[in-house]
């Protein structure tokens, strides 16, 4: 059996060479003292309520207490806490020079049950070393800037890491190798906290990945930082892809994307932004992958074949452009959508919008409140899709939370969902063909979408706006009467009914819209005949011919 010692008031203890313990225990008054090359392992607990030199290695497998006076001097001085089972390590008053982390089970855990300086180097070899935030969130491991630290693969510090002395200019590691900040410009902070949980829970439960980061900085202004964070691939849940991580921030109770001055790297697990404001890292951030799948469908009125789907003839006359065409006014998108075929059963491009306001009301739900687009397919059946033409389109959000969603094309009147909760799946769904989805202003004379023919109770979006400009009236007609006229041909705004032709059923269908007093209808009175108008159920604010 190993021996317990105990070293009493007054008494003074020197060790040289190697030794092993079963317990360690200084009393006040007393004094252990290791010279430099010793070793002492104590497959117990150590209390040092005296004085403690270390000038060797002082390996503990149980917990380690310090009420009293711990020392140690430069590369010599190694605390480390070893073997099996979980310990505790309360440092009391006293800094460690080196600290070495070496468990035997990689679930063994090293518990800090209180702040602890490391003042030299930090290895974290094998097991876990927690600050057990959660429980102790002012806990931290705090080191000089420069100090190195050193882990083993797949190795990382749960909880809080502060680093003191902190100048500008340089990436320092914190919690693991992969977790990284710099800060430039400005005047830097004096020290720098990072408070990581792994397999973390981020705040209101939106699409995320498993890990939760927090800064917290003191001094310093007008700086910005560089920040690179980890995580592993367990902690990808539900639909989240590597390719699609960005950095998210909590701000007023919604989570904003960081997609600008972003690298990422799925084989070393990492994503990296830089240039955030100073006072933005104060907010709670995590990683989430920002693409998000639109389940839409919806049916155009125009190309409507009055059976069972929408007609192809575009695609069939070889006229629909191979780059997305919503690149002017009103719809102002600059995205880049280009195919070098276009795919078999399309009808036309359409342009996909996710809206959140921030009051939460449709009314609301304005332009300025677009928080991501992109253009994709309708096909025949009236489902949306991406450029490959088979799965449903996906957009890249800057936003989570309760949202809107938007279809709209280039000469039929957009329409706007009601508000659909937002989910860790990452998936909006919405049916347009069916009257109830839309979203239907108040006072609003009839409905938002129309009924199509032979459809078995389907809607479609209202034809006829071939001017753009969120209104059906005569100012169409007049447009569509003088393409007729001119023999205009190809991809235009005038062939209403999408079938590579300007005729008169493109009129026919124009005021079959104005006729029957679409969504938000009313008298055009700029017009000495008093025309009827159709505009559409977005909040948008409309310029009227």
């Amino acid at each position: 059996m190993l021996p317990k010692k105990t070293h009493h008031a007054l008494v003074v203890a020197m060790l040289i060479g190697l030794q092993s313990q079963a317990q360690l225990t200084v009393q006040s008054g007393a004094t252990f003292f290791m010279q430099s090359g010793s070793q002492v392992t104590v497959e117990g607990n150590v209390d040092n309520a005296g004085t403690l030199n270390n000038d060797g290695s002082l390996r503990v497998q149980g917990n380690y207490a310090n009420t009293g006076s711990y020392t140690g001097v430069g590369t010599a001085g190694i605390l480390e806490m070893y073997g099996a089972g979980d310990a505790i390590l309360t440092p009391g008053s006293s800094s460690i020079a080196n600290l070495v982390v070496n468990k035997t089970n990689a679930a063994s855990k090293v518990t800090l049950a209180a702040s602890t300086t490391v003042t030299n180097w930090f290895t974290l070899t094998n097991g876990i070393l927690t600050t057990n935030p959660t429980v102790t969130p002012t806990v931290a491991l705090i080191s000089p800037a420069a100090t190195p630290y050193s882990f083993a693969t797949g190795k990382e510090v749960v909880g809080s890491v502060r680093r003191t002395g902190w100048v500008n200019g340089t990436s320092r590691v914190f919690n693991q190798p992969n977790m990284l900040v710099a800060t430039n410009a400005g005047t830097a902070p004096t020290d720098l906290t990072v408070t990581m949980i792994p397999n973390g829970d981020p705040t209101q439960g939106e699409r995320e990945v498993k890990r939760k980061f927090n800064f917290a900085y003191t001094g310093g202004t007008g700086f910005s930082a560089d920040v690179r964070y980890p995580y592993l691939d367990a902690e990808l849940t539900g639909t989240n892809t590597e390719a699609g991580l960005v950095p998210w921030r909590l701000v007023a109770a919604e989570w904003n994307s960081r997609t600008t001055s972003v690298t990422k790297d799925a084989a070393g697990n990492w994503v990296n932004t830089t240039g955030i404001p100073a006072a933005d890292l104060l907010q709670e951030w995590k990683l989430a992958d920002d693409n998000y799948t639109m389940n839409v469908t919806a049916n155009l009125r125009g190309p409507w074949n009055g059976v069972s789907a929408m007609s192809t003839s575009l695609l069939s006359a070889g006229i629909i452009p191979l780059s997305q065409p919503y690149n002017t006014t009103p719809f102002n998108y600059t995205g880049t959508e280009t195919v070098a075929a276009i795919p078999a059963n399309v009808v036309d491009w359409v342009l996909i919008e996710h809206r959140k306001p921030a009051t939460g009301l449709p009314a609301d739900a304005l332009v300025s409140t677009i928080s991501g687009r992109e253009a994709g397919f309708l096909l025949s059946n009236g489902s949306v899709v991406g450029l490959d033409g088979v799965t449903p389109i996906t957009v890249p959000v800057s936003k989570q939370g309760t949202a809107f969603i938007t279809i709209r094309h280039r000469n039929h009147l957009g329409i706007l969902s009601n508000a659909i909760a937002s989910n860790a799946a990452g998936t909006f769904t919405n049916d347009f063909t069916v009257l109830a989805n839309s979203y239907k202003p108040g006072g609003s004379p009839s409905d938002p979408v129309t009924l199509l023919a032979g459809a078995g109770g389907k809607y479609g979006m209202w034809a006829g706006d071939a001017s753009k400009n969120g209104i059906v009236n005569g100012g169409d007609l007049i447009n569509i009467k003088n393409d007729i006229s001119l023999l205009v041909s190809g991809y235009q705004l005038t062939d209403v009914n999408l079938n590579a032709a300007i005729n008169g059923g493109d009129l026919v269908s124009s005021r079959t819209t104005i006729s029957q007093l679409g969504a938000g209808s009313g008298t055009n009175s700029k017009s000495s005949a008093q025309l009827k108008f159709v505009r559409t159920n977005l909040p948008d604010p409309l310029v009227e011919d």
